[in-house]
């Protein structure tokens, strides 16, 4: 049951936002006009507003930006060591300059509360690029991002920026991509678009390794305190540590040809790359055998047989490359995309909690349409496959099948919008669903109210998450 705190907090947040769909909605001219009635029985010359002196320069900068907020709150309370509420705050701040020159920063506020309560505060340049288009080139030179692939939520052509999973899926796609440096440049025919892209330093994507509800160990070492009786064997997982080691050659090159064929967009990629993903290359409890489960009994019972040595956890971000397909067009009121992606060697963590690296093939076919009622529909399916596949594999099986995606409505005109996103695995019957409201009626604001829930036994990708199932507030505001 959610306790008295997260009952409060969730009421008072639903009670503000009920209050602000009682505001009065900002209505354009268009909307107004025909009810206009003059006080006068003459009217006015229409150049009396006119302004006949020198007219002012538009500016050549624009100052614009965006606060995010978010709140969750967990809907089960049992005796595992868990995080009950987080608090994610975003501030970012943008300037242009003639449509050229692009600077941004961001602070970036994370808090995980209660059990192993944790937080993180970060200022940063977010984005600093500048970008010259004409008609036979262009060139964006910078920090930045840039969007390869076609389909939603998992997109597996997009591989030049990394993501930020602190918070696994919980925030959208686009919200948890981060801007590198590199160097984009675009050639134009009549025929093709060319684009070449060097990245010169390495970013990985973030993660936690211990400590909360998402990290990728969990709160293994918090679970295993009440779980083992060896005062020695308490201290030696507390002291738990993890080493990175960034790749020799940080450089990546990548490619894309985009063309058009009567109504199809058509996209191809190769990129030389390094993996955005750890690589575990070594694990410092030996001779045990996990299956995906994280929890303090299910560790524990490996323990038996374990060697346990004085070193760390080692991580490491191996060289790959990748060949990836991309398209997409209309048919009728249909929009059809998909897009695959093979890659040379991506990393998976096996049962003894070290990795092994596998050739892949990676491939999603979507559909989305909006109906006369204004239901719009986004469905995918996602199919993998793991080449020299090893049973020992963990939450992945050799050839995988998803079907993810999307369903949203208007319930009040076009300000109050029901939705749903899921995210169905067939192998193993673990899943992810997220219903949610979403209210846009005040100029500039976005806010959210919704659930998250995980279905799946321990061991299954979605499943391991099933305790930290959470209500969840996000407001966005656009000034």
């Amino acid at each position: 049951m959610v306790n008295k705190t997260v009952c409060n907090l969730y009421i008072i947040l639903l009670f503000s936002v009920c209050c602000l769909f009682f505001t009065y909605p900002a209505y354009s001219e268009s909307q107004n006009s025909e009810g206009i009635v003059p006080l006068l029985e003459d009217t006015l010359p229409d150049d009396i507003f006119e302004d006949t002196g020198p007219q002012e320069k538009k500016s050549e900068v624009s100052i614009s930006g965006e606060i995010r907020a978010r709140g969750t709150f967990q809907i089960k309370e049992d005796d595992a060591v868990e995080n009950n509420q987080s608090v994610r705050n975003r501030v970012l701040l943008e300037g242009k300059y003639k449509n050229s020159v692009t600077v941004s920063a961001f602070s970036d506020y994370l808090y995980f509360a209660e059990e192993n309560e944790t937080d993180d505060y970060d200022i940063d340049l977010y984005e600093a690029k500048w970008e010259y288009t004409g008609k036979k080139y262009g060139l964006s030179l910078g920090k930045q991002i840039v969007r390869w692939g076609k389909t939603d939520q998992v997109s597996p052509v997009d591989t030049l920026n990394p993501q930020d999973f602190r918070e696994f899926i919980i925030p959208d796609y686009e919200e948890r991509k981060i801007p590198v440096w590199m160097a984009n440049a675009k050639w134009f025919s009549e025929y093709f678009t060319l684009e070449g892209v060097l990245i010169p330093f390495f970013e990985e994507s973030k993660w936690d390794y211990f400590g909360t509800n998402w990290s990728v160990f969990g709160h293994v070492k918090n679970e295993l305190q009440g779980a083992v009786s060896d005062p020695a064997l308490k201290s030696y997982i507390n002291d738990l540590s993890v080493h990175e080691t960034d790749p020799d050659d940080e450089a990546e090159f990548a490619v894309r040809l985009h063309t058009t064929i009567k109504n199809i967009d058509l996209g191809f990629t190769f990129h030389w790359m390094t993996e955005d993903n750890p690589y575990y290359k070594n694990f410092p409890i030996k001779n045990i055998s996990v299956n995906g489960s994280f929890s303090g009994s299910a560790i524990s019972s490996t323990l038996g047989a374990a060697v346990l040595t004085d070193e760390d956890v080692e991580v490491e971000y191996r060289k790959t490359k990748a060949a990836g397909f991309e398209f997409e067009t209309t048919w009728e009121k249909y929009g059809i995309r998909g897009e695959a992606l093979w890659m040379e060697n991506q990393s998976f963590l096996t049962s003894s909690l070290t990795s092994s690296s596998h050739p892949t093939v990676t491939a999603v076919m979507g559909v989305d349409h909006t109906t006369a009622g204004n239901v719009y529909f986004n469905f995918q399916a996602l199919y993998s496959h793991i080449g020299n596949y090893s049973d020992d594999i963990l939450y992945f099986d050799q050839d995988s099948f998803s079907l993810l995606g999307e369903i949203k409505l208007d319930l009040v005109s076009d300000w109050l919008q029901g939705a749903i996103i899921y995210n169905v695995s067939l192998n193993n019957n673990s899943h992810y669903i997220s219903p949610y409201l979403k209210y846009t009626y005040v100029t500039n604001l976005e806010c959210k109210v919704g659930a998250g829930f995980f279905l799946g036994s321990e061991n299954t990708w979605f499943g391991r998450y099933k305790a930290y199932d959470y209500l969840f507030f996000n407001i966005i505001y656009l000034f």
